[in-house]
């Protein structure tokens, strides 16, 4: 196949992964909340395939999956389109050109961006508002959310890896 082709099938399979955990996540009942939250799915995606993937293409699928997240969480776009696209870009230029995407490298990029997407969500939609009981929300939803994000993302990096290895021309 050729490299445009390969290129083509791995986008897809990005695409129908952003999908099928935007479903996932917004279907009502259909995934359990643990500990008062249900984990971003499509941050997990976005930030696994940020990893695999260069720095315009990361940061394109972070922008989708930003857009989605905001639509599930917040339903207005902002927070998480805005800052997991910066994200992934980043994520995409150290991965290539700083930091091998090894397992445990990995396990580091998605601890610091799941961190700061989530503190960023709070900053924006709970301090400088003002909030009533925002700790308690932070307590109760907040760190449960990043935590159950950063486990679920561990997965997805395998997955997301095995696609990567298989429709890329440069490894085989």
């Amino acid at each position: 196949m050729s490299d445009k082709a390969t290129a083509f099938f791995r986008y897809l399979a990005y695409v129908i992964e952003l999908i099928l955990m935007f479903m996932l996540c917004t279907t009502p009942g259909l995934m359990p909340e643990l500990f008062g939250a249900k984990p971003a799915l499509l941050i997990c995606v976005a930030l696994t395939a940020a990893v695999f993937e260069r720095e315009i293409p990361a940061m394109i699928i972070g922008m989708v999956a930003g857009i989605l997240t905001d639509i599930g969480y917040s339903n207005s776009i902002g927070v998480f389109t805005i800052s997991l696209t910066i994200i992934c870009f980043i994520v995409g230029y150290a991965a290539n050109n700083l930091i091998v995407a090894k397992f445990l490298n990995y396990l580091l990029y998605a601890a610091i961006a799941v961190g700061i997407l989530f503190m960023l969500y709070f900053l924006v939609w709970f301090i400088i508002p003002g909030v009533e009981d925002m700790w308690q929300y932070f307590t109760a939803h907040i760190i449960s959310r990043a935590v159950q994000t950063f486990l679920y993302s561990i997965p997805f990096y395998f997955i997301n890896k095995f696609i990567y290895s298989r429709l890329n021309t440069e490894i085989g």
